[in-house]
């Protein structure tokens, strides 16, 4: 490319018309895309007459295209045929195309150059074969034809703006006379200066974000009262951004090809009181995928110079958030959701980190690689990472992804720093998977101990005299066993996510086995009557402490298993310690049974009804079986700690 200078040099005498031309050259692209929008908006409306209609004042009053002919061209538009429509001004709307084209290739004309031919080129074929819309009549295809961004269909209106409008900004570059902090400039007067000067600032504070991808070139002009200032964004085709100043108040014009980012960019000034055009939210209903672009209007009202100039600032700022922001947006809705990967977009933007260093760094392979180095084993394969570590915690893990990837290109440190500081997170995140299940079981044994406590309770003396007291036992042990198998079913559903958890099922598993036994011998306990309760109380009493106390063994040991994935290898010493003692409780259980079994059956007893007989030999059974349940859970959290103290 022939330098600024150069140029100028070049042009000699015609130099001197090249701002007044550019910038109408620029005011003819903005009526243009606006032309085109309408007409797409005809079409849509012809296509379902009961749409509503968007309001588009603000674009048409800001690109000037504000005949009063044009204000009914998609409101009033109507169905012909299935594949006509009349639209009234589309006529006239039409004969405007030839010399908004037309002045927009006149500075490249005067700049000369193999880019300019052509170019130029291209606008006489162009305009040679434009629709005219006779008696306003239009053909839906011929609007799909006009609004094509599809370069292997061929040429088309759409594309040849896009690509003279490029080609305007590079010129407007090129042949500027000043540059303010880093902007090409032509024609600023000294207020001009110093709302290019605000814009620049934001610019310049969030363009190192990009991290070397092309793009945010900025151009400025004056005419009259009227400030343009354009930043070409990056390098996609129909993404440019216009702001327009006059006065207090600033426009800006923003085209996208993709309708999630253009919405994006509208949330990333919530608050600051821009007023948006409705088109973001408008779906182009007729048009095929890839042959629609949405322009976006929002007027900013300022009360002050210094107001005005912080909102600049603000604009100039948050474009660099747009480059690659699809591309960035389908690498991170491989781990989640659409909507949560949006989100962390804007979270990563409103932090002023972005996601080109996310993208630098690999973009998606970044999280795949970080699985495979820290997952290995523990995710079971084909389960999604926002499944094996939660929604919430999956989104937090990609919100530290873009961070750590940002701050870690920023400070110079190196990639395989960047990867390994990913891959120990995904790593403490994944231990906390395993801590939750942990803590739910935890939760679970604490109500299994409130059970066997009040179980333990109805074999004191004359604890529970009567039946009623006896029922109620029922009643509220079936309540807790209710409560600790939502626990169950919420706890199987976390180890269901990880790798070689049949550790951890079989906890869960024994543990409500563990649970049902006592909420059984609370049932058979209700069934005593009369005198049965005191008969068979004192053989039963320590059997059931012996129970109550290898339960409050166990939950030590799983408060001592949670805190050794933090290091605390003491905490593991703790629980094997609580696990041996939940095994010396269950050979005590058995010897306790056998215990209860001989008084059941003893001379003590041999006028009791059999039926005593058999509900006391029943509660003793079931007992042991939940001292049994215990300790089979207690050795599945022995395997579970031994396998995570040996990795």
């Amino acid at each position: 490319m022939v330098g600024k200078v150069a140029i100028v040099e070049s042009l000699g005498e015609k130099a001197v018309l090249l701002p007044g031309l550019i910038a109408a050259a620029l005011a003819a692209n903005d009526r243009l895309k606006v032309r085109l929008t309408l007409l797409q908006e005809a079409s849509a409306h012809a296509s379902e007459p009961g749409r509503a209609a968007p309001s588009l004042e603000n674009e048409m009053l800001a690109s000037g295209l504000d005949d009063s002919a044009f204000v009914e061209i998609f409101a009033g538009a109507r169905p012909l045929d299935a594949g006509h429509f009349i639209a009234p001004g589309a006529a006239a709307l039409a004969a405007g195309m030839t010399g908004d084209l037309a002045a927009m290739l006149s500075p490249l004309e005067v700049a000369s150059g193999a880019e300019g031919a052509a170019l130029k080129t291209r606008v006489e074929a162009i305009v040679a074969n434009l629709p005219s819309f006779p008696d306003d009549r239009v053909a839906h295809a011929e609007v799909l034809a006009l609004a094509s961004a599809r370069r292997d269909a061929g040429d088309s209106l759409h594309l040849l703006v896009m690509d003279l409008h490029r080609a305007i900004n590079r010129l407007a570059s090129e042949t500027a006379v000043e540059d303010v902090d880093g902007a090409g400039a032509a024609g600023l007067d000294n207020s001009a200066r110093a709302r290019v000067k605000a814009f620049m600032r934001g610019l310049n504070r969030t363009k190192n974000l990009a991290f070397g991808h092309p793009g945010l070139a900025t151009t400025a002009g004056q005419i009259g009262a009227r400030l343009s200032i354009q930043n070409d964004i990056g390098t996609t085709d129909a993404h440019v951004l216009v702001v327009r100043v006059e006065g207090l108040t600033a426009t800006t014009t923003y085209t996208d090809v993709h309708r999630p980012r253009a919405k994006f960019f509208m949330s990333l000034f919530d608050g600051s009181g821009v007023e948006w055009s409705p088109l973001g939210e408008k779906r182009q209903r007729n048009l095929a995928e890839g042959e629609v672009f949405y322009l976006l209007t929002g007027v900013f009202h300022a009360h002050d110079a210094p107001e005005l100039d912080r909102f600049l600032e603000l604009l100039g700022s948050r474009i660099v958030f747009l480059i690659d922001w699809n591309k960035a947006r389908k690498a991170l809705q491989l781990f989640t959701g659409k909507r949560a990967a949006i989100d962390i977009l804007t979270d990563a933007a409103r932090r002023n980190e972005g996601h080109r260093a996310f993208l630098e760094l690999g973009g998606a392979e970044l999280v795949y690689e970080a699985i495979r180095n820290a997952a290995s084993g523990r995710i079971a394969y084909g389960v999604p990472l926002d499944q094996a570590l939660g929604d919430e915690e999956c989104r937090g893990f990609l919100r530290h992804v873009l961070r750590v990837a940002c701050e870690g290109l920023k400070d110079g440190r190196s990639t395989r720093l960047i990867r390994d500081e990913i891959q120990a997170d995904l790593s403490q995140r994944l231990d906390t998977a395993e801590s939750e299940t942990l803590a739910i079981a935890l939760r679970h044994l604490g109500l299994t101990r409130m059970l066997a406590g009040m179980i333990e309770t109805a074999f004191l003396p004359e604890s529970l005299a009567s039946l009623d007291e006896r029922r109620v036992l029922a009643t509220r042990a079936k309540a807790l066993e209710a409560k600790a198998d939502r626990l169950t079913v919420e706890a199987r559903g976390l180890s269901f996510r990880l790798r070689e958890a049949g550790d951890l099922l079989a906890l869960i598993d024994q543990i409500e086995a563990a649970t049902d036994c006592f909420d059984e011998a609370a049932f058979l306990i209700s069934l005593a009557e009369g005198d049965a309760a005191n008969l068979i109380s004192p053989p039963l009493a320590s059997l059931a402490s012996i129970a109550t106390a290898s339960v409050a063994q166990l939950t030590r040991a799983i408060e001592g298993a949670l805190l050794v994935p933090r290091g605390k290898r003491e905490d593991a010493a703790f629980a094997l310690k609580c696990i041996d003692s939940v095994a010396d409780a269950e050979r005590a259980a058995d010897a306790a049974e056998r215990a209860a079994m001989g008084a059941l059956l003893g001379p003590d007893l041999a006028g009791a009804e059999a039926r005593v007989i058999v509900l006391g030999l029943e509660i003793a059974r079931t007992l042991e079986e939940a001292t049994d349940r215990v300790a089979h859970a207690a050795m599945s959290l022995r395997a579970r700690l031994l396998q995570e103290l040996s990795a």
